[in-house]
């Protein structure tokens, strides 16, 4: 039977795993710009890699609802950590969708030109901006820096977190928030590695103690 907390800690591992995974097989146009990148990117057996990466990557956005899901019952229960949770809740829920949108934003270029071909002849640098828009501005900006200040609010209100991990979760909200350094929101992945993996150490460890 699939606990809460088993379903949070694969979650954790989704969105950590399959976002990486994801980021690295779309290798979207970013940074300086290369025109080469661009006709790569747009590339006809470039496609499936791309539709493989948009799914991984709405995947990931599963599991992290699924995480900040259960993590919202650890701020607790009373009047004011209720009012914090819908906040925690509510900001994590926009980051999701904010990760959600950029990543169609990423997708949304090699699809279009692989349904419309000749058709559409947009200047490499428009695609580049788009890119850089969807990644950018939308996974690596807006979404982890909302991500970010979710991960605060866990850190003011950490009910249920052992010590070391609300150190780690400071630092996580730190590196999201600076997610349009680029670099910093492996970080915030790790952290999801971390999480997922002491969620299921903690609930076998609870379940064998029942046992």
């Amino acid at each position: 039977m699939w606990r809460p907390p088993t379903i949070a800690g694969v979650g954790a591992l989704a969105f950590s795993v399959l976002s990486f995974t994801a980021l690295t097989l779309v290798n979207s146009p970013g940074g300086g710009y290369a025109e080469s990148t661009v006709t790569d990117y747009l590339a006809a057996g470039h496609f499936p890699v791309v539709l493989l990466g948009l799914c991984l990557g709405l995947l990931g956005v599963v599991g992290l609802l699924c995480l900040l899901s259960y993590l919202r019952e650890l701020i607790g229960t009373g009047a004011d950590e209720q009012q914090l949770g819908n906040v925690f809740w509510g900001t994590g829920v926009a980051s999701a969708a904010c990760f959600a949108v950029g990543w169609g934003f990423v997708a949304g270029q090699p699809v279009a030109h692989a349904e419309a071909g000749s058709v559409l002849a947009i200047p490499p640098t428009v695609t580049h901006l788009i890119s850089e828009t969807g990644g950018s501005v939308l996974i690596y900006g807006a979404g982890s820096m909302l991500l970010g200040l979710a991960l605060a609010i866990l850190f003011i209100r950490p009910a249920g977190l052992p010590t070391w991990l609300r150190g780690l979760t400071l630092v996580a909200a730190i590196a999201a928030f600076a997610g349009l350094a680029f670099f910093t929101f492996y970080l915030v992945l790790l952290w999801g590695v971390v999480v997922g993996l002491w969620l299921l150490i903690a609930n076998r460890r609870r379940q064998t103690g029942r046992a």
